[in-house]
C-alpha cells in the first residue's frame, strides 16, 4: 500500500475527530453559557472555606446545595415560596461547618447567614422538629428549621449521624437553648463535638412572598 493511499485512508478518521472535537467544544460552550444564564436564579447555600475573612475575599466557595427559583412552589401556606434544594454530591458539609454557612440569591448575594456570631447579622432562631412539627422529609435524621428574621426566610436541615434517640431525648428535655445558646451553638459545640461525623443535607429554603414579589411576577 502506497503512502498516499495510507494517508487518505486516515482522512475520514481524522476529519471525525476534529468534528468529535468540536462537538465537544460546543457541548462546553453550551453548558458554560447556561450556567452563566442560570446562576442569577439559582438560590444556594454556600460557605467560604476562610469564613468570610475580609484578607482574602475572592477565596473559594464550597456550594452544598442549591435550587432554581423558578422551580419553586407556592407552600401549602400561599403566602410562602418553597425552593427544594439539591444536594452537591462532592460537597458534603459536616455539622461542624454548619456556622459558616450562608443562604444566597443571584450567584452569590448572601440573603441569610447562620453564623449567630457576626456582630450585624440579622438576627434568627432555630428549633429541633419533633414528630408533631417534622415535614415527612427525614427518615431517622433529625430535622431542624430555622427562621431569619424579619420572618421572610426559613431554612429546612436534615442531620445525619446523631443517633435517633440522642436528639429524641434533646427535645424531650427541651434545654437546648436555655441560658440564651443559640442552637447554631448547640449543634456544632455540642453534638458535632459529640459525634464528629455528623453531616447535614439542606432540604429547602421558604421565602414569604411579601419580600419576592417583583421575582415572582418575573417568572
Amino acid at each position: 500500500m502506497s503512502e498516499e493511499t495510507s494517508i487518505s485512508d486516515l482522512l475520514p478518521l481524522v476529519a471525525a475527530a476534529l468534528n468529535d472535537k468540536a462537538a465537544a467544544d460546543a457541548a462546553k460552550e453550551l453548558a458554560a453559557a447556561r450556567e452563566e444564564r442560570d446562576i442569577p436564579r439559582k438560590v444556594e447555600v454556600i460557605r467560604s472555606l476562610n469564613n468570610g475573612g475580609d484578607e482574602d475575599e475572592d477565596g473559594d466557595i464550597v456550594v452544598y446545595a442549591s435550587g432554581m427559583f423558578e422551580d419553586g412552589q407556592y407552600a401549602r401556606n400561599t403566602n410562602l415560596w418553597d425552593v427544594t434544594l439539591e444536594q452537591n454530591i462532592s460537597n458534603i458539609c459536616r455539622l461542624a461547618d454548619l456556622r459558616g454557612c450562608h443562604i444566597c440569591v443571584g450567584g452569590g448575594f448572601p440573603v441569610a447567614s447562620l453564623d449567630h456570631t457576626l456582630p450585624n447579622n440579622a438576627t434568627f432562631e432555630g428549633w429541633i422538629n419533633g414528630e408533631d412539627r417534622r415535614q415527612g422529609i427525614s427518615g431517622d435524621a433529625c430535622e431542624v428549621s430555622f427562621c431569619f428574621c424579619p420572618h421572610t426566610i426559613w431554612l429546612v436541615i436534615l442531620i445525619h449521624g446523631w443517633p435517633r434517640e440522642a436528639w429524641e431525648a434533646v427535645i424531650q428535655e427541651d434545654d437546648y437553648d436555655q441560658d440564651d445558646q443559640h442552637v447554631v451553638h448547640f449543634l456544632v459545640e455540642n453534638v458535632a463535638e459529640q459525634y464528629p461525623d455528623a453531616t447535614v443535607e439542606f432540604k429547602k429554603v421558604t421565602f414569604a412572598i411579601r419580600s419576592i414579589h417583583g421575582a415572582l411576577k418575573r417568572l
